[in-house]
């Protein structure tokens, strides 16, 4: 083992020793500055949601080529989806029959032609994509309101088919109008609706037809922020997490990626009591594979007083992609946590047995400024979440050099399921303590203690009748019962 690290004197001391016994006191230690305002960081958006409603409503694909960034990879990955390409397709010559209704009316009644033979205004890759999908719309007598007609019937049975491409935190209630057209499996309503469309095209974006009626708006699909924020407020709703529609900036971003790269190896710690778990996952997820190769090991450390979406967390998949030590630290006293000290103990291990030559600290706690401090040889980078970091301890992170970022301004997005999941897997345990049923021996003590009579073959018929379909239902209250027969 090396030899330690020599205690150093903590920049501005004199020869007098002092205490510091708040982190107020740590402003003494560094020259007097005016208090900084909380760093404002640039944040770019994300066109995940954006590119699939491209995909579905059928966008050309040049549009996703041109696309700032360019979005070819969502097209190409939606498009190895049969639900996602019929719903595109059908899209695509919906748009086409309302564009070009009144010339492709006249080649149906006078050039005996039908929907794949007029590539000029019918895109014949959708008609031939969907017959290959098992969908043919053709018919021996083409009409165009027919067509249409057909087409809003097989949007409307099939459009719950791409519900699970979208992410969880859009409502679905929202989206699933878009693709709808107002009355129409009527000819009034698609009359009124091709009116609208024509007349206003210029509102609907890439002059797709969805069912969209606000004007002012410029392109919805400018990104996903945008097109949540107008979709929200077609419903005089809001929608406020904005983490879950932008992510950080592409200067911290290299920022982050830079640090990785340039130390041969990374160690990321992690105080669990003063860190969310749904935030480091997706900062984690932004990382590539060359990135994350650079990774020697993440270190959670835990408590029984954390949230269980850290065991969640582990559970999804981080320990594919890193090595991932869960630490467990308990408690000798009910009032203080060891969580601090365990940390510091294992990072300095890492550092002397591993040769870690770079930390990543996630946590707010100032606690930790002394472990910093220890090891000056190391290079750290701190990630802080805004509401629980002070202008002291990022003032004294600044003057000593140490990078800081924030790890509120990832992109939660992508890693919202460990949301659902730690309360899926919260409520199904305390369901299992509140019910713990035996049907059997329920359904036996019944015909005890009813004297009902009733034959094998009756018995079977009932459970499965009555028993099997058992449901829970829910009070307005929130009361839950299991309904048995109603």
């Amino acid at each position: 083992m090396s030899s330690p690290i020599p205690k150093q004197a903590p920049p501005g001391a004199d020869a007098k020793r002092r205490t510091l016994n708040s982190l107020a006191d740590l402003g003494s230690l560094f020259p007097s500055e005016p208090p900084e305002p909380l760093p404002v960081n640039d944040h770019k958006n994300t066109y995940n949601l954006v590119a699939l409603m491209m995909y579905l409503v059928g966008v050309e694909y040049r549009h996703f080529e041109t696309h700032d960034p360019p979005l070819t990879e969502n097209f190409n990955r939606h498009d190895q989806k049969k639900n996602a390409r019929i719903i595109r397709n059908l899209c695509m010559v919906r748009t086409a029959l309302e564009q070009k209704y009144t010339q492709i009316r006249s080649a149906f009644l006078y050039d005996l032609k039908n929907l794949a033979s007029l590539p000029e205004m019918i895109p014949t890759q959708a008609v031939t994509g969907l017959l290959a999908d098992g969908i043919d719309l053709q018919s021996t007598k083409p009409d165009v309101n027919n067509y249409i007609l057909l087409i809003n019937r097989e949007i409307s049975n099939r459009i719950n088919n791409v519900k699970d491409m979208f992410p969880e935190w859009v409502r679905w209630d929202y989206i699933r109008p878009l693709f709808l057209m107002p009355n129409g499996f009527k000819k009034e309503g698609i009359k009124a609706a091709g009116d609208y469309y024509n007349t206003n095209r210029n509102r609907y974006p890439f002059q797709c037809y969805i069912n969209w009626d606000r004007d002012g708006c410029g392109n919805i699909f400018n990104s996903d922020y945008k097109f949540v924020q107008l979709l929200y407020e077609r419903y005089e709703d809001s929608f406020e997490d904005k983490s879950l529609v932008r992510s950080v900036g592409d200067q911290k971003m290299d920022d982050l990626y830079a640090f990785i790269v340039r130390n041969e190896k990374t160690l990321i710690v992690v105080d669990c009591e003063n860190s969310d778990p749904v935030k480091l996952a997706a900062m984690l997820s932004s990382l590539n594979a060359a990135q994350k190769s650079a990774i020697h090991k993440i270190m959670l450390f835990d408590s029984d007083y954390t949230t269980t979406a850290w065991t969640t967390l582990c559970q999804m998949g981080i320990p594919t992609d890193y090595d991932t030590e869960h630490i467990v630290v308990g408690r000798i006293y009910e009032h203080k946590s060891q969580v601090d000290m365990t940390l510091a103990a294992n990072t300095c291990r890492e550092v002397y047995l591993n040769q870690v030559d770079s930390v990543i600290l996630v946590s707010s706690d100032s606690d930790y400024w002394a472990l910093i401090q220890s090891l000056p040889g190391v290079h750290f980078l701190v990630m802080l979440e805004k509401a629980k970091s002070g202008l002291q301890i990022r003032n004294a992170l600044e003057s000593q050099g140490h990078p800081y970022c924030f790890i509120d301004d990832f992109c939660t997005g992508a890693t919202y399921s460990i949301k659902t999941k730690t309360l899926l897997s919260e409520l199904q345990r305390r369901l299992g303590e509140a019910v713990n049923i035996n049907v059997n021996t329920m359904l036996d003590e019944a015909f005890r203690s009813t004297w009902v009579q009733m034959s094998d073959k009756e018995k079977a018929n009932f459970y499965d009748r009555h028993i099997k379909t058992m449901r829970l239902k829910i009070s307005p209250d929130g009361q839950l019962r299991i309904v048995v027969g109603e």
